[in-house]
């Protein structure tokens, strides 16, 4: 059986939304990371031949104060 990644990105209020499936972990991570409006979600990537988790949380941010 071949491998599949799901994608899923959680919302604000907990929730996953299933995003899609790709071939690979890369595909799934390249397709989380290189999206510009993923920036501010966290995201789950699960084989879904071996249910293994991979969480991918957005990048920390510098506080709103230290902008200015």
């Amino acid at each position: 059986m071949d491998e599949s990644y799901d994608i899923f990105r959680r919302e604000f209020d907990g929730s996953f939304l299933w995003i899609g499936a790709v071939e690979t972990f890369a595909l799934a991570r390249e397709k989380v990371v290189q999206d510009p409006a993923s920036i501010d979600y966290e995201f789950v990537i699960v084989n879904a031949l071996t249910g293994q988790k991979t969480f991918v949380i957005p990048p920390e941010r510098p506080p709103a104060d230290s902008l200015v």
